[in-house]
């Protein structure tokens, strides 16, 4: 989306009457230049420790069946993870890359970025770039440099990093500002790699799961407090954050806040994953816009609001849904959200003019109608 949405393609709302569904959906994402993916763990197969074989035992799991149900939702930008791509040594398995990159041309796919995640690595249990063992340590960074070849081939120069393992599980288990120490020191490393090459980086917060402590990057205000720090460091913006709008649920925060927080830091948003939690609870990931409607729609307006012109992805684990249909439906619902969003924003000015009053009530009365109508 256009840093300022100018009044004459707000004015084109006017062409998109009642809920968006099919074609239309397509119509509006390009007719506003928003850009819409999923992450190719969204697509399937799903487990858990109560259905260890996945609630879809059937399902492919490989990237490229992962990707053909992204295309089959009509869903053309996509992220895949790394792990996808290595083999059980962490070496880059390039045949895969290469069937990727053949897919994609086939059937006008993108990668918009990769993310990066270590978690399910067993040997990586206790850590990344954090871990306990400093052979490990040097072995998870070789994996995050590694990365910036695969990035290089996909044709996206975006890479986020999840460090899901990185933390604690229980009080007095680390010296915490030790493991602070060690991981922006380490993130400076592989940050001074992606600068050279022409690559932006970004970190992503979760407050816990899969530790039961806290991770590293808790909230997405200290991923700023970090990001900030090691591009003060290097007299570069180069680290970004990614938003995770689960995750901010996690620790009840107002999610839309946190992308003006960004923006006052002069930290780059540079992705967005979209999906659905409840708040104070865990990472649900259900499909987007079945929670408050009302909060998720004035992210999306704090998106448009601060000028983000990067992807909004799909990041949900529909564990008992097709992965399909779960796909379809939050591509609907977003849209149909944002719909929402843009309207609100044509009404802006009179918008600002209330809240520099005070007025609550008069504020929803401005938002009701939209939120429940529009």
């Amino acid at each position: 989306m256009c840093t300022i949405v100018k009044l004459d393609i707000l004015n084109r709302l006017d062409e998109f009457k009642g809920f968006l569904e099919g074609e239309t959906v397509d119509r509006f994402l390009e007719t506003f230049d928003i850009r819409f993916g999923s992450g190719t763990w969204a697509a399937g197969g799903f487990s858990d420790r109560f259905m260890v074989r996945g609630y879809f035992p059937d399902l492919g799991s490989d990237i490229i069946s992962r990707l053909e149900r992204i295309r089959i939702a009509g869903i053309k930008m996509f992220v895949p993870i790394n792990v996808e791509l290595l083999n059980e040594d962490l070496e880059v398995r390039w045949e895969i890359v290469d069937a990727v990159i053949e897919y994609t041309k086939k059937y006008n796919m993108m990668a918009v970025a990769l993310a990066v995640d270590l978690s399910g690595i067993p040997k990586l249990r206790l850590g990344s770039i954090t871990n306990p063992d400093p052979l490990l340590r040097k072995k998870s960074i070789s994996i995050l440099l590694n990365s910036i070849e695969i990035a290089k081939k996909l044709g996206t120069d975006v890479i986020s990093f999840w460090p899901g393992q990185d933390g604690w599980d229980y009080s007095f288990e680390i010296n915490y500002g030790k493991m602070l120490k060690m991981f922006i020191d380490n993130l400076k490393l592989i940050v001074e790699e992606v600068m050279a090459k022409g690559f932006r980086f970004c970190i992503e917060a979760k407050l816990k799961e899969p530790k039961e402590g806290n991770m590293i990057i808790p909230t997405t205000h200290v991923a700023i407090a970090i990001a900030k720090k090691i591009n003060d460091d290097i007299g570069k913006s180069v680290v970004g954050i990614t938003i995770d709008y689960g995750h901010e649920l996690m620790y009840a925060v107002e999610p839309a806040y946190t992308v003006h927080l960004a923006k006052l830091f002069d930290v780059p948003l540079l992705s967005i994953h979209i999906n659905t939690a409840k708040t104070h609870s865990n990472d649900e990931d259900r499909v987007v816009g079945t929670g408050d409607l009302w909060q998720f729609v004035d992210f999306l307006y704090a998106t448009i609001d601060t000028g983000f012109d990067g992807p909004y992805i799909l990041d949900q684990f529909t564990y008992r849904m097709d992965p399909v249909d779960g796909l379809r439906l939050s591509k609907e619902f977003f849209a149909n959200s944002m719909k929402k969003a843009l309207e609100i924003y044509r009404h802006r000015d009179v918008l600002e003019k209330i809240r520099d009053t005070g007025n609550q009530a008069k504020v929803l009365d401005l938002i009701k109608k939209i939120i429940y109508t529009y």
